[in-house]
């Protein structure tokens, strides 16, 4: 997929160089959506009014709620179809038919997902008033797409897609594929499964992930797990990723990350409620996955940032109620090992009988110049037990050859008549937030919100299952009997909550938000809780904030985390004449993860080759490798063993005579740490500094790589913090640091302002090249300046900057 990309870009430049100036400006212009003046849109029961600011965002007036809606899937459209088609080809299994072979693994993954059956299935469910609300946006994406297709963008032609009319079914199969995102706790279970094989379940459990929450006042180190003993549901497999037809491009940390909170008005300067959310993804490909919009009716005001593809907002606020969202990885997926019929490979055993594989045949279309018509045709045959797809494309696994995985996820069962965003544009205050949000069975957000009577809540959302037997942390046996082991959802308004808790703050930062007492297992892969705890010891330290106090909360570089193994570091190279120089930068350090200093770069390499000497000796390079590079499996359980720095875990087995602690492993680590630092920054330390590794690298999707980056949007800037702080970087353990999650947008809500909320965003309105609005925000997001978007109808008028009327 890359090269062809890369193909579509140098033809673009070729162009520019070829042509001058002339091309360039002819490039520039075509393709261009119209901004001012009146457009049709068919459908529109009144004319509706586009106002668009100074960075290109649009505000949308209509006189009802289906003409807004109508219209924000035109203008959205107009801005994304690029990105929307694309990602519709994404999840619908289907990127090879225009980008070649390359994509074929991409589409074999959606296809045995079944991204686009369940969305098809789920929408035939939906009530008339859901489907109308999708439909609606439906009509406006599609009266675009057929009645202006001289201004649809050159990218999108130049990569060969042809924008085809868009269904409801496939809104809701993006609501899927971002529930399958949002949970890709398969990919946990496949590492505890490795672990199981290698070291048998009891060693196992001891490196499982750890989920703990700060709040308790008791603080449990692992999850609840029911009373049946998970060691009876241990099997071994000899898995190995190359197995799985689903298995993940990379194994660098999966899933989305963010920060919320929320401050009621005893410690807001205004005297009311303020709302804050930076949601962390990977965002470097221009122009982001966030489209920032404003939506006015009689009935809706509102403001903030909405997933291209969906209708509505997801952060930022309506009339009364201001709502920010973090992953809550509600674990809504298990890997079940089922067990062929050793007398008919057809068959699967069920309780004791054989039933058949049901098996749904597809064929991928696959671009090809070389081929008869261009293209060629792959089948697919994709079998399924009872539970969901088999995910192994293999005879078998396991000593017998006669085992197989099975990925069940409720996004291909849970097919609620709402999908339950409908009503967050119009929720009268918190408790009514708080009643829309729960009638979401897919996408697991943290929801944080607060209202303009000054409440502040916090709610959990998703339909979990409930398990009996095993918990959901590695794959599990299917019931001997041939039940069901999802015996129920744990209700809605028992999910992980709170309602205007008395220190005045709620937040949340991917932790383990389980209540104290909580009685089911929830989930057993989240965040360790430096972030969520580092947000506490600020808004619980500080009274009558500020925007500009929450700014530079969202910006805070402390790494609580090096508090923790930083001492250890010390101690155990301060007498190390070789490395003596990397203990004193350590004892310097205030554990600010600053740009500007070497201290963070030296403790994040030996943090790593630390980690890497704990468990390699145990593990292996292959698996300790797949286990590090997802971070939250193991960070939060590493620094339990911190604890007892003769812990056997630190012990070298392949020096059977001698006996290793903590203070040899880092001992042995510094040397490569050091040489590992010195061929990215050379050998002179005080020319060391974080910010020269830890960077952000903006590109455009036609161009990832390469010389000419900087000509279609691309930029790179050095940031602040790291993994572990509030202003998030988290790189690829495996390639050391270029972040690639961070905060793809900023928003900061107080209700004492009625004119605007404050934002920045990690890239643009407009996916278009050579046009400002792909990146201009993104230049202002790495300046750290934010800007207002705004509420208030008369400041809108007053920074229109393009004015367009769209009209029946």
């Amino acid at each position: 997929m890359n090269k062809i990309l890369k193909r579509t870009a140098v033809s673009l430049l070729v162009l520019i160089a070829l042509g001058g100036t002339a091309a360039y400006l002819k490039v520039r212009s075509s393709g261009h959506p119209q901004i001012d003046g009146e457009m049709k849109l068919a459908g529109l029961t009144a004319p509706v009014k586009v106002l668009r600011d100074e960075l290109g965002v649009p505000y949308i007036f209509a006189a009802n709620t289906p003409d807004l809606l109508r219209a924000q899937g035109f203008v959205t459209a107009q801005n994304r179809l690029m990105q929307m088609e694309l990602f519709r080809a994404t999840w619908r299994g289907e990127l090879s038919a225009s980008l070649g072979a390359e994509a074929l693994p991409s589409d074999i993954r959606m296809r045995v997902l079944g991204i686009r059956r369940n969305g098809e299935r789920h929408a035939e469910k939906l009530s008339p008033e859901s489907k109308a609300f999708f439909q609606y946006y439906v009509d406006g994406i599609n009266a675009y797409i057929k009645a202006y297709p001289d201004e649809h963008p050159i990218e999108l032609k130049a990569l060969g897609l042809v924008p085809q009319p868009w269904q409801v079914a496939d809104l809701i199969a993006l609501v899927h594929y971002v529930h399958y995102t949002h949970s890709t706790n398969f990919k946990v279970e496949v590492i505890a499964q490795k672990l199981i094989d290698h070291l048998g379940m009891q060693r196992a459990r001891e490196i499982f992930p750890l989920t703990i929450n700060p709040d308790w006042k008791n603080p449990a180190p692992t999850p609840p797990t029911s009373t049946t003993t998970p060691l009876a549901q241990s099997v071994q497999l000899n898995l190995a990723w190359k197995d799985l037809n689903i298995a993940p491009e990379t194994l660098n940390h999966q899933g989305l990350g963010s920060n919320n909170w929320a401050v009621g008005p005893s410690r807001s300067q205004s005297g009311k409620a303020m709302v804050a959310n930076d949601p962390h993804l990977d965002n470097r490909i221009l122009p982001g996955t966030w489209h920032p919009i404003g939506l006015f009716t009689p009935e809706i005001q509102a403001v903030g940032a909405a997933l291209p593809g969906m209708p509505g907002i997801f952060v930022g606020r309506n009339k009364h109620v201001a709502f920010g969202v973090t992953n809550a990885y509600g674990d809504v997926q298990d890997l079940y090992v089922e067990t062929i019929d050793p007398a008919d490979k057809d068959h699967y055993m069920d309780g004791g009988r054989s039933v058949p594989f049901t098996v749904i045949n597809e064929s991928i279309r696959i671009k090809d110049k070389n081929a008869p018509g261009g293209f060629t045709e792959q089948a697919l045959k994709i079998r399924f037990t009872k539970r969901g797809p088999v995910i192994t494309d293999h005879p078998g696994l396991g000593p017998k050859g006669d085992k197989l995985l099975v990925l069940r996820s409720t996004d291909a069962e849970v097919f609620a008549p709402q999908i339950g965003i409908e009503g967050l544009l119009t929720a009268a205050n918190a408790k009514d937030f708080d009643k829309e949000v729960q009638k979401i069975d897919l996408m697991m957000f943290n929801f944080v919100f607060g209202d303009d009577q000054g409440n502040i809540a916090h709610r959990a959302t998703g339909a979990v299952p409930i398990r009996s037997g095993a918990d959901g942390g590695f794959p599990r046996l299917p019931p001997a009997d041939g039940s069901d082991d999802w015996t129920a959802f744990i209700p809605k308004d028992k999910m992980p909550g709170m309602f205007n808790p008395d220190r005045a703050w709620v937040g949340t930062a991917n932790h383990d938000t389980r209540p104290e007492g909580f009685p089911w297992y929830y989930t057993n892969y989240v965040s360790p809780n430096y972030r969520y705890t580092r947000i506490g010891q600020v808004l619980g330290a500080t009274q009558k904030m500020t925007v500009e106090d929450h700014w530079k909360l969202m910006h805070d570089d402390r790494n609580l985390q090096s508090d923790i193994l930083r001492p250890a570091l010390i101690a155990a190279l301060e007498n190390d004449p070789a490395n003596k120089d990397l203990a004193v930068i350590l004892k310097n350090w205030d554990g600010r993860d600053n740009a500007d200093l070497a201290a963070p770069l030296v403790y994040q390499a030996l943090y790593r080759e630390t980690v890497i000497g704990t468990f390699t000796d145990e593990l292996g390079e292959e698996l300790a490798k797949d286990m590090l590079s997802t971070w939250y499996f193991w960070q939060q359980r590493f620094d339990a063993l911190l604890a007892t720095p003769d812990s056997i875990w630190f012990d070298d087995v392949r020096t059977p005579n001698k006996r290793e602690t903590l203070a040899d492993v880092i001992r042995a680590a510094a040397p490569r740490a050091r040489t590992s630092l010195e061929a990215l920054q050379g050998k002179d330390t005080a020319s060391w500094r974080w910010g020269k590794a830890h960077t952000v690298r903006f590109v455009s999707p036609l161009r990832r790589n390469g010389a000419g980056q900087e000509l279609l949007g691309g930029f790179t800037v050095e940031r602040s913090g790291s993994g572990e702080t509030v202003s998030r970087g988290v790189y690829d353990f495996q390639k050391p640091y270029e972040a690639f999650f961070f905060a793809s947008m900023q928003v900061i809500v107080d209700f004492g302002d009625s004119d605007k909320i404050e934002a920045a965003l990690a890239g643009g309105v407009s996916e278009r090249h050579f046009q400002p609005h792909q990146n201009d925000m993104a230049k202002l997001w790495a300046k750290n300046q934010r800007r207002p978007w705004w509420f208030a109808a008369k400041q809108v008028e007053a920074h229109a900057s393009n004015r367009q009327t769209l009209v029946p």
